[in-house]
């Protein structure tokens, strides 16, 4: 295994495929590591007009590695085979592409979410908001709200959702409404909503793929 500081820059792992170009680059140094002959995604052409410059972005998941993130003494570590570390929730863990657990929303409908390590908030796909049936308020909450995609204009805040994952319970909390159609598309099943740094931050979050599942253990 191998272990790397955390910077506060992140990023998102998923590119619309019309976004991006492939490309193998022979060598890629990460610290003490070196990885030879990866396949790389280039944004072409790259975002304009967002708040901060994208940076490069390194998914060890999509290396095959599974990694365990620190967010308390902000370190990554990643390697092919992780210890049986202490937690206190372990969830099933689905990767297709990208790493999804299931989620319940709103007491009865099951969704795939996203656990997104470059991602900031809790969300809920255009979809599964518009399954919940919440009454109309008269006006939404719009939201500015970007990732590798570009801006999403069609974000906006929806309050009073409930959450449950495992035993992880949100009650009465203001999702994030996205339109994850493209990737929802591109994945082949319906994308629920995406877990970001809200969720995780509390935890040291560990994504074993060798045993399919998300540890938390919680550092707040």
């Amino acid at each position: 295994m191998i272990g790397f500081p955390l910077t506060n820059q992140s990023f998102s792992e998923y590119v619309p495929s019309e976004l991006s170009t492939g490309a193998n680059t022979a060598t890629v140094p990460v610290g003490t590591l070196k990885l030879r002959n990866v396949p790389c995604l280039i944004k072409n052409p790259p975002l304009r007009d967002i708040p901060v410059k994208e940076t490069e972005g390194l998914s060890p998941i999509a290396l095959g590695y599974s990694m365990v993130i620190d967010y308390k003494t902000h370190k990554l570590t990643f390697g092919k085979h992780l210890p049986d570390e202490p937690k206190d929730f372990e969830l099933p863990l689905r990767l297709h592409r990208l790493a999804t657990v299931r989620g319940t929303v709103d007491g009865s409908h099951q969704a795939n979410f996203v656990v997104d390590t470059g991602g900031e908030v809790i969300s809920i796909s255009s979809a599964t908001a518009t399954s919940l049936q919440h009454p109309e308020t008269g006006r939404r909450i719009a939201l500015k709200v970007y990732g590798t995609s570009g801006w999403d204009p069609d974000a906006f805040l929806m309050p009073g959702v409930d959450l449950l994952f495992d035993t992880i319970s949100y009650k009465n909390f203001p999702v994030v409404v996205l339109n994850l159609n493209a990737p929802s598309a591109l994945l082949g099943f319906q994308l629920g909503g995406i877990v970001g740094h809200k969720f995780l931050s509390k935890y040291r979050v560990g994504i074993d793929l060798e045993r399919s599942v998300l540890r938390l253990k919680n550092v707040s």
